[in-house]
C-alpha cells in the first residue's frame, strides 16, 4: 500500500522522468500522454520535465539533457565513463532539488536510475520516487532487490514473472503490465515487400560492434540470390544521424528513422540486437534472429553473473530458445546466413503464445492513474 501524498502546490502534478535509452524514451512518452489524460480528468494541471529523448519532448516534457549522451552499457564501457557518470549523477539530482516535483519516474536504464534514487533518499528528498521496468534482479546481481525496496517508493515491472519475485522481497510494486502492447501496432497478415529488416541498436558501440558484420551479411546473402539490396531496409534508431549509418548506404541499403514498428511490420524476417526490439518483432509476428556483441571484458563478466540461460526477451518469456541467439563470437556473416535459411515461420506459434503470456493492453494508463491517485485533491 503506497501512502497518500499532498501535491506540492494546488491542483497540480509536477512530474520528473528520466530514461535513458531509446526505448524508455518511448515509453516516456507514452506515460505523460496517459497522464495528461488522467490529470485533465482529476481537473488537474500537468508539468513534465527532466532527461529523455525526442519523443518525450514532444509530448511536451520540457528536456533538460537528451538520452544520447548518458546511455552507457557493458562493464568495460561503464568503467572508461565513470568520471563523466559520476557528473551526470550530480547533475540529475540538482535538476531534480532545483526543480522539487511531486514524483520522479526513473525508466528502465538501472544502473544510473538505482544510484540516483539512493542519492535522493540519502538527501531525505521528498518526492515519490517510482521505478517503471524493474531491473532484472531475477537475471544477475539479485542483491539489488534489498535497494529496489529501501530506495523507491514503488517499483513498477513489466515481466509477468517478475511480480511474485519482488513481493515475496517485500518490494512495493504496481503490476500494470507491459507497455510495449500499447506502443506495438496489431499485427495483421498482409504484404511483406521488405526482405530483411537491420536493427544494429541504438548505442553508439552497439552499432559500431553490429552494422559491419550486419551490412557483410547482407551482402553476401545478396550475391546467393537471397534478396536484392534495395530490398534490405534498416532501421535507423532515435537519437542517431545518417553519418552513423554511412557503410550501409554505400552498399545501396535503405536507412528510415522514426518508422521502426512499419518496418518490422513489413518484413519477412529481421535481425535484431538484443533488447526491447527482439520482443517488438514477436509482437509483430516478424521471425528474427536475435545478436548481440561486446568487449570480451563485458562478456566474460556478464557470462559469470548471469543466472540466465538466453538473453532474448521472447526466450526469456517463455524459457525456451524459440528464436535464435548469436552471441559474442557466433556472431557473424557465416552464421547469419545460416540461420536465416531456415525455416524462421515456425516461431510464429511461439508468438502468439508470448502474447497470451503478457496480458492486456492499457500499462501506461493504468501506471497514470495510480499515480494520480496517491496525491490528495485537496
Amino acid at each position: 500500500m503506497v501512502t497518500a501524498r499532498p501535491l506540492r502546490k494546488p491542483r497540480q502534478l509536477k512530474v520528473f522522468l528520466i530514461a535513458g535509452e531509446a526505448s524508455g524514451d518511448a515509453y516516456g512518452a507514452h506515460l505523460i500522454r496517459e497522464l495528461n489524460t488522467a490529470c485533465q480528468s482529476e481537473g488537474l494541471n500537468l508539468e513534465t520535465v527532466g532527461w529523455g529523448g525526442d519523443a518525450m519532448n514532444a509530448e511536451g516534457m520540457r528536456l533538460l539533457t537528451h538520452f544520447t549522451s548518458i546511455n552507457f552499457m557493458g562493464f568495460l564501457e561503464v568503467a572508461q565513463n565513470l568520471p563523466s557518470i559520476f557528473q551526470n549523477l550530480k547533475r540529475a539530482k540538482k535538476d531534480i532539488v532545483r526543480e522539487d516535483p511531486d514524483v520522479i519516474v526513473t525508466i528502465d536504464f538501472p544502473g544510473f536510475n538505482m544510484r540516483l534514487a539512493r542519492a535522493l533518499r540519502r538527501l531525505n528528498h521528498s518526492a515519490m520516487r517510482i521505478q517503471w521496468i524493474a531491473p532484472q534482479v531475477w537475471a544477475w546481481r539479485s542483491g539489488r532487490v534489498a535497494r529496489l525496496r529501501e530506495d523507491f517508493d514503488v517499483v513498477v515491472p513489466i515481466l509477468p514473472f517478475e511480480t511474485a519475485h519482488l513481493e515475496s522481497a517485500g518490494v512495493p510494486i504496481w503490476n500494470v503490465g507491459h507497455p510495449l502492447l500499447d506502443l506495438v501496432p496489431d499485427s495483421a497478415e498482409g504484404s511483406r515487400p521488405i526482405r530483411l529488416a537491420l536493427l544494429p541498436g541504438s548505442r553508439k558501440q552497439e552499432l559500431e560492434r553490429h552494422l559491419p558484420v550486419m551490412v557483410d551479411a547482407a551482402l553476401e546473402g545478396a550475391m546467393q540470390g537471397l534478396w536484392a539490396m534495395k530490398d534490405v531496409v534498416i532501421a535507423g534508431a532515435p537519437g542517431r544521424t545518417e553519418l552513423d549509418y554511412a557503410l550501409a548506404r554505400e552498399q545501396g541499403m535503405n536507412v528510415v528513422f522514426g518508422d521502426t514498428h512499419h518496418i518490422l511490420g513489413r518484413a519477412r524476417l529481421a535481425w535484431v540486437t538484443s533488447g526491447t526490439a527482439t520482443l517488438e518483432a514477436a509482437l509483430l509476428d516478424t521471425p528474427h534472429v536475435v545478436v548481440y556483441q561486446t568487449s570480451w571484458i563485458t562478456y566474460r563478466l556478464a557470462k559469470w553473473l548471469a543466472q540466465v540461460k538466453f538473453i532474448g526477451l521472447p526466450n526469456l518469456l517463455l524459457n525456451r530458445e524459440a528464436v535464435p541467439e548469436l552471441i559474442q563470437n557466433k556472431f557473424n556473416r557465416t552464421n547469419l546466413l545460416s540461420q536465416t535459411k531456415l525455416n524462421l515461420d515456425n516461431q510464429k506459434v511461439s508468438f502468439e503464445e508470448l502474447k497470451i503470456r503478457l496480458g492486456s493492453h492499457g500499462a501506461g494508463r493504468r501506471l497514470a492513474q495510480n499515480m494520480v491517485d496517491v496525491f490528495r485533491k485537496d
